[in-house]
């Protein structure tokens, strides 16, 4: 008898889990399970349907063809309500299904912080493509849109709505742009590129009160007393993993559900993979994990014995078609020695930190050449010998 595979969720954990599971088990039997109506889709380009450079179907990456090919039986807009232990299975609006080895890849959702008016009308976070579609929509009637959170995504909705023709306004309540991604420097050219593309900031500010007419809402309320009005508000505040059906099926978790080397978690037969999962103390919500994890996960579940050791933490994004990447510790405070590279005119910042002979970590903004080279140094953790302090020279004159 065939094995029986469930896999829950199918963004790029589930994706690639079921990929690697039909690589190794050509016969058993895959179902995918998602709430959304589409297949796996590219999360990080989801800023492109809000601007309507791309239609919705253009972001999907493994659709109907694929799963049909991989002989993945599909199961779109069929939420997983409950997961069962004995005997290992999901139950879900339409019925009950049994599996011999399950995988979690629930992924995460947009955390919207406890504050007055997040319900009003014209509030919106941005995580599925249902979102991205709402957004857009929305937006075509707006003139003033308002970015609650400095993040990553946060400017990128921004651009996008800016691509729209809409005045953008970035509030952030720490004091720089990407604070994950930047030290003080990175972050001032980062804004003063963008505050001359049209961007307004507001920076080191608490949103205090979303407030509205009629439901709908109308302004934000800052710590400081300000009042910024708009005509949609978007917050993008970070995302929290799904725990809801580990939880409830009693597997272990902390921040995130607790899995180990094998991507297992503390249920037999049962794995977990992506933004949802909490590795040897570290959360790494990135799609670069999330797709190792699911790789690794799908081999082990089809009976292999591969290992998950972690991955760099790492962001590349493009605002306003500047290219910004930063990669492993940065050290904003400057505690460690560091190479810096920097022309403000042009808008370019380039640092790398060392420590111990070796480069730990890397910004790299308006100029990310040589940056496969940086990343690998990394990640190999190799030693730089003489080249330490010079590298970018070294760089720059291949």
């Amino acid at each position: 008898m065939s094995t029986r595979y469930i896999i829950v969720g199918a963004g790029v954990a589930g994706a690639t889990a079921c990929q690697a599971l039909r690589e190794r088990d050509p016969e058993g039997e895959i179902r995918l399970f998602t709430e959304e109506a589409y297949p796996f889709y590219s999360r990080m380009r989801l800023p492109e349907v809000v601007s309507s450079k791309v239609e919705p179907e253009r972001l999907v990456m493994r659709g109907p063809a694929w799963l049909e090919q991989k002989a993945v039986r599909f199961h779109p807009g069929e939420a997983v309500q409950h997961i069962r232990l004995d005997p290992l299975g999901v139950v879900t609006p339409k019925g009950e299904y049994q599996a011999d080895r399950l995988l979690i890849a629930t992924g995460g959702y947009s955390f919207v912080p406890p504050m007055p008016g997040v319900d009003l009308k014209g509030v919106f976070s941005l995580r599925t493509m249902a979102d991205a579609i709402q957004i857009r929509d929305q937006a075509s009637i707006a003139r003033k849109a308002l970015i609650i959170g400095g993040g990553v995504l946060g400017l990128e909705l921004g651009n996008a709505l800016r691509l729209r023709g809409l005045e953008v306004s970035v509030v952030e309540v720490f004091d720089r742009l990407l604070p994950r991604q930047t030290d003080p420097k990175a972050a001032e050219i980062l804004r003063a590129a963008m505050e001359a593309m049209g961007f307004r900031f507001h920076l080191g500010v608490k949103p205090k009160e979303i407030q509205g007419e009629g439901g709908k809402a109308t302004s934000l309320l800052l710590g400081d007393g300000g009042c910024l009005e708009a005509d949609i508000f978007l917050v993008s505040a970070g995302v929290r993993p799904r725990l809801e059906l580990a939880k409830s099926a009693g597997i272990r978790t902390d921040k995130a559900i607790l899995v180990n080397d094998r991507l297992e978690t503390s249920i037999p037969n049962v794995y977990a993979a992506g933004d949802c999962v909490q590795h040897r103390d570290v959360y790494y919500g990135i799609w670069p994990a999330a797709e190792q994890q699911g790789r690794i996960a799908g081999m082990n579940m089809a009976g292999a014995e591969a290992l998950y050791s972690g991955t760099v933490m790492s962001n590349q994004l493009k605002v306003l078609g500047i290219d910004l990447l930063a990669a492993g510790h940065i050290d904003p405070e400057n505690h460690l020695e560091s190479e810096v590279s920097s022309d403000p005119a042009r808008y370019v910042y380039r640092k790398l930190v060392y420590q111990e002979n070796r480069i730990v970590g890397t910004i790299l903004l308006g100029d990310i050449s040589g940056h496969k080279k940086i990343l690998e140094a990394i990640e190999k953790k190799r030693s730089l010998g003489p080249l330490q302090g010079s590298v970018f020279k070294e760089l720059d004159s291949l």
